[in-house]
């Protein structure tokens, strides 16, 4: 004999089955055997059609995949360095020599420069006057500017003075 079984959630069915217990287990019982077959039948390919796609798909997933694996670069063939494009957009590029340095160093002990040493660099005291003659922006001035500002503002508008007068008036007192 084919026995059908349910899910039981919550409360254990609704209210006919609080009413009628086993309702669902009588009709089941006196359906034909043929339509019982059908339904077990129907509830099962269901279920195995679903699994039966994804063996399919994964089939073709994992084809998929130890194809791509052959697309990632090889490290045989990997420079080690960067190239000048690079460097470029970075703002890393030194023109001239892996070893050589700025002022004719070449990082070697005791021929080394310290870049901290002259913070105008890399301009001449001439060219840094002539820089100084063509500032477009001074934050000092501009500072100054703001204050101005704010001290026109104040100067020239109305505030609004409010006084809180908390006196008892004796005359309203009085006259009552």
């Amino acid at each position: 004999m084919l026995i059908r079984s349910h899910v039981r959630r919550g409360g254990g069915g609704g209210i006919v089955d609080k009413m009628i217990p086993g309702y669902k287990e009588k009709i089941w019982a006196a359906l034909p055997k043929g339509y019982k077959e059908y339904t077990v039948k129907s509830e099962n390919n269901k279920f195995e059609s679903a699994i039966a796609k994804h063996k399919q798909w994964q089939n073709f997933f994992l084809s998929y995949k130890a194809i791509e694996k052959g697309f990632a670069p090889s490290s045989q063939f990997r420079k080690p360095a960067v190239d000048w494009r690079r460097q470029m957009e970075r703002g890393t590029m030194f023109f001239g020599r892996w070893y050589e340095g700025p002022y004719g160093t070449d990082y070697r002990p005791g021929n080394t420069h310290d870049r901290l040493a002259n913070i105008q660099a890399p301009f001449t005291e001439a060219e840094w006057e002539e820089r100084k003659k063509h500032r477009s922006f001074d934050l000092l001035y501009f500072g100054y500017g703001l204050m101005a500002l704010f001290l026109a503002y104040r100067v020239t508008s109305e505030w609004p003075v409010v006084w809180c007068d908390d006196r008892i008036e004796a005359d309203v007192e009085t006259e009552e």
